[in-house]
């Protein structure tokens, strides 16, 4: 049998170089004539003596014979020719293959994603063990340019950036295909994305299901001077998921009053068309906050869309009071923490110490170093607190290195008044770790303002009654603050805690009677109670009657032609079907009252507020309206104040001259790319 009757190449013996190269060229024809019409897959496998061949270049390069015998090989990504005689080898093809930026290119468009956590979702792909392979498009140019956008601006980079020959380099090599911008050109895309997103908020703001809530507070920034307002909504959507977005964050013109505040929200509502969803407004204690909220609630009563005459619209910041109160106390502070802020801005001033008071309380007494002494800030309270709680952590450290050291000797605390330092941090525990559960954004804080003014309130008369120490001066001044903010329980914030499933009504009364007395406990749970009570009124009004649960228990049964027959006069039927009415209601138990007959949760069940009332929802059809709303509300200023440390990012030295509605659509947009997902590094 001949060899093209067999199907294979018989081996060749002692043949002369031109019978080799002869034969190397038969095959390589014959292959390339069988390989016509057939698989495309082995189009480039070519044979050369009966074997196969097996160099990786092939997968990337045609292998062809001209018309002269000449064997040359074809790129496929850049169409280079390149000699592929057999004594060339092949190592000049990998080489060029190497360097091909058209094989780069193309080689974006197949990937892997190894790993499958998280909540990614692939759109396309074949799934091999733990790994994705997926062939995708290559991204477009408006698609990196949009991809760019959101790095900048979720990072919040300098625009700059883009132009710094490492980061050409750095597009150069993943997207070689991709033409180089300005800063300029990332700006402008950057506010174009915020126009885009825009429109997405609005139709979340649009579909939420209940009322919205609001978080205003003003800055100023150092670079240019420029006052700027921050206003936050808050709302929960239909999943029952707390969502918080800034929908303004605009330059003030000079010397603006409260009055033009309110002008400026109004304003807002109304490029959102949200001002018929208002539920409640907290602001910071200052004087124009309250002509602001004077105004504008005059405004949106005109237009009938407060709840209860807007009784509970203006909410004051629970962080805000609570600094007041601390204030008044710390004014009044010892001389040992005194003692302390010297030392600590004698360590930092002083390098060489610094240093040896780190390797000393690291090598010594094993500390964790990666804490640092901290010194505070007079204004704020907080920064005390931290600073005594770093200097209390470093105690033993600090006395060791205060004996060795002659000029620190004058700041060596006793331990009289070591014992008064960590009576101070004790107390003042309470009041930070309060201050940040009220801080939260992304889980509801207006259930929990009770039991946090309530704690509050107990260590306040707690210590007030205790011997005299270095707390009883401070006691006393923070008490009056605190009367005069919060003698009376915010109420709204009150029946906020009913919602609460583990506490409910009869654990607010509870409470409140014990530290204020059966008497005032039971006026507070009935002003409660009413105020529930008149709010589902209110909101019965949206719903009909199907709120109402239970069974009517009159067996009687009545309809319009018994009626007619047994009446003569209208009036008469009308009358009846009144007392009907309210022999019914009277009868069937409102869904408040099934909620607070059932039995609560246990208090130290990790619950989780929104998803109890998302699966409760069918059962209290009004009730869980009310409680979606009162649950958004925000007892603090706090994610309104928290924009304000995107502005200092935004407007920086080298970005003072942005114009104030640059400023807004960076600001706005960072905060709704980070509702999306994309948070700062840590």
């Amino acid at each position: 049998m001949s060899p093209d009757q067999s199907g294979s190449s018989a081996p060749i013996r002692d043949s002369s170089p031109s019978q080799m190269r002869s034969m190397e060229d038969h095959n390589i024809e014959r292959e390339a004539h069988n390989s016509e019409g057939g698989d495309q897959s082995n189009t480039n496998q070519f044979t050369l003596k009966g074997k196969k061949l097996k160099s990786d270049v092939w997968d990337d390069m045609d292998r062809d014979v001209l018309d002269d015998g000449v064997i040359r090989a074809t790129c496929h990504h850049c169409k280079k020719t390149l000699t592929a005689n057999s004594k060339s080898g092949t190592s000049h093809l990998k080489r060029h293959l190497s360097q091909c930026a058209s094989r780069k290119y193309n080689n974006l468009k197949s990937y892997c994603i190894v790993g499958g956590g998280g909540d990614s979702q692939l759109e396309c792909g074949t799934k091999i063990g733990n790994t994705m392979s997926l062939n995708r498009p290559l991204p477009t140019t408006s698609a990196i340019r949009e991809a760019m956008s959101v790095f900048f601006v979720s990072c919040a980079l300098p625009f700059s950036l883009v132009e710094a020959p490492g980061f050409k380099h750095f597009m150069s090599v993943i997207a070689p295909q991709f033409q180089q911008v300005s800063r300029m050109t990332i700006k402008r895309d950057a506010v174009s994305n915020y126009k885009t997103h825009k429109a997405i908020v609005a139709q979340e703001l649009d579909s939420a299901p209940g009322r919205i809530c609001f978080t205003t507070d003003n800055w100023r920034s150092e670079h240019t001077s420029d006052e700027f307002m921050c206003v936050t909504a808050h709302w929960i959507d239909k999943s029952w998921k707390l969502q918080k977005r800034i929908i303004k964050f605009a330059a003030l013109p000079p010397s603006l009053d409260g009055s033009s505040l309110a002008d400026e929200i109004l304003l807002c509502f109304g490029e959102w068309k949200i001002g018929d969803k208002v539920f409640s407004f907290t602001v910071d204690n200052a004087s124009y906050n309250d002509t602001m909220m004077t105004s504008l609630k005059r405004h949106l009563l005109r237009k009938n869309t407060l709840l209860m005459n807007g009784k509970f619209v203006h909410i004051r910041c629970s962080c805000h009071i609570i600094n007041l109160v601390v204030q008044a106390g710390l004014k009044l502070i010892d001389d040992c923490i005194l003692k302390i802020r010297k030392m600590v801005t004698h360590l930092k001033h002083s390098m060489p110490k610094n240093k040896k008071f780190y390797e000393i309380a690291s090598t010594t007494f094993s500390l964790n170093t990666t804490k640092k002494l901290r010194l505070d800030t007079p204004i704020r309270w907080n920064s005390t607190f931290t600073m005594l709680d770093r200097f209390l952590y470093f105690r033993d450290a600090i006395d060791s290195f205060v004996s060795k050291n002659v000029d620190l000797k004058c700041y060596r605390l006793t331990e009289e008044e070591w014992t008064k330092v960590g009576q101070l941090k004790k107390f003042l525990q309470v009041f930070f770790d309060v201050t940040n559960d009220f801080s939260a954004s992304k889980t509801p804080t207006s259930n929990i303002y009770f039991c946090g003014v309530w704690k509050i309130h107990k260590l306040l008369k707690k210590t007030a009654a205790a011997p005299p120490s270095i707390l009883s001066n401070m006691v006393s001044e923070m008490q009056l603050k605190f009367q005069k903010y919060w003698e009376d329980y915010n109420l709204i914030l009150s029946c906020a805690a009913v919602f609460d499933p583990r506490l409910k009504l009869d654990g607010v009364g509870f409470l409140y009677k014990k530290l204020l007395g059966e008497e005032s406990g039971d006026v507070f749970v009935h002003k409660i109670k009413t105020t529930l009570v008149e709010l589902l009124d209110e909101y019965k009004g949206a719903f009909g009657e199907v709120g109402e649960s239970g069974q009517n228990t009159s067996s009687s049964h009545f309809n319009s032609s018994m009626l007619q027959s047994e009446f003569d006069s209208g009036s008469d039927e009308e009358d009846l079907y009144q007392f009907m009415s309210k022999k019914r209601k009277a009868e069937i138990k409102s869904e408040l009252d099934l909620y607070l007959d059932e039995k609560p949760l246990n208090m130290k069940d990790d619950v989780n507020v929104l998803q109890f009332w998302k699966r409760n929802s069918s059962r209290f059809v009004i009730l869980s309206s009310l409680a979606r709303d009162i649950l958004s509300l925000p007892v603090s200023t706090v994610p309104s104040e928290s924009a304000f440390s995107l502005g200092k990012k935004i407007i920086t030295p080298s970005r003072s001259s942005l114009s104030p509605t640059t400023v807004e659509a960076l600001a706005c947009y960072e905060d709704w790319l980070r509702a999306a997902g994309f948070e700062p590094a840590p």
